[in-house]
């Protein structure tokens, strides 16, 4: 697999496992409007053996994102979302070129959510016809926990099932996952009462198109296990995430030495104002 079409795949999965915040209306935990930021930290390390003696191609690349989302009613069952990326910053021990990022700084998107957290559609402000910010708008989409229709109480468990068809580059990719939550009980984060609720998550990937003119097939398989922490009031306290996934690439009718991927997230609510 080329590096270009790793970093690719990559940016795609960097917001999976983060959520915002939430409330409780009418009896069942559902999103309330209002503005919130969030930082979020994502450590992944690359790893692939490269055979005849050498040492393995790894490295590692950290990302930090300062996230605002705002939520606005429209109508009974639908509520208006607004995503700002207000700052991104990669480094990476790869001795190599960063992936250029700035048209990413500053980007808004904006779209329709279910009360308890579905989007229904989000795209870059303008409608931008720009790959990367198109591959962003399909990573957020996950920005937020699909809730259940009732409220939380320890014990409660739900699941959610996300089927996706984005492009990177060349590749055509039809993305799946299979997500479990449960409320594993309650506890106390910084001083207030919380819900912590667990996730797990099963991932398949497929994808197929041409790299350098030659057809490109690529699979791949992963895991994400995670927790949020939730106040009475509805409020995000933190959480964390780690992502296992691994990719196998097929060219020519040769396979390439298989990539495992780690990504380990953190989320942060950041005070008002700040």
């Amino acid at each position: 697999m080329s590096l270009s079409f790793a970093r690719r795949v990559g940016m795609l999965i960097l917001t999976s496992a983060s959520v915002t915040s939430v409330a409780v209306a009418q009896g069942s935990a559902a999103y309330a409007p209002g503005k919130l930021r969030y930082h979020v930290t994502t450590v992944s390390t690359r790893s692939q053996p490269l055979g005849g003696g050498r040492a393995p191609f790894d490295f590692t690349t950290t990302t930090n994102q300062w996230i605002a989302i705002e939520v606005a009613p429209q109508s009974t069952d639908t509520l208006k979302v607004g995503i700002t990326v207000d700052s991104i910053r990669i480094s990476s021990t790869l001795d190599a070129p960063p992936p250029d990022i700035a048209v990413l700084q500053g980007a808004k998107f904006t779209g329709t959510m279910s009360p308890r957290g579905r989007i229904f559609a989000l795209q870059p402000a303008g409608n931008s016809a720009d790959a990367k910010l198109r591959a962003t708008a399909v990573a957020l989409k996950r920005f937020l926990l699909p809730l259940p229709g009732r409220s939380l109480a320890a014990g409660t468990s739900w699941a959610d099932t996300v089927v996706e068809h984005p492009k990177v580059g060349t590749i055509d990719i039809t993305s799946s996952s299979v997500t479990t939550y449960k409320v594993a009980g309650d506890t106390t984060v910084s001083g207030k009462h919380a819900w912590r609720i667990d996730r797990y998550t099963v991932i398949a990937q497929l994808g197929k198109g041409t790299e350098a003119g030659q057809p490109l097939e690529i699979s791949g398989s992963g895991s994400v296990t995670g927790m949020q922490f939730f106040s009475d009031g509805g409020v995000l306290l933190g959480g964390s995430s780690t992502q296992r996934t691994d990719l196998q690439e097929k060219m020519n009718d040769s396979e390439g030495a298989p990539i495992q991927q780690t990504f380990k997230s953190t989320v942060e609510l950041l005070p008002s104002g700040t």
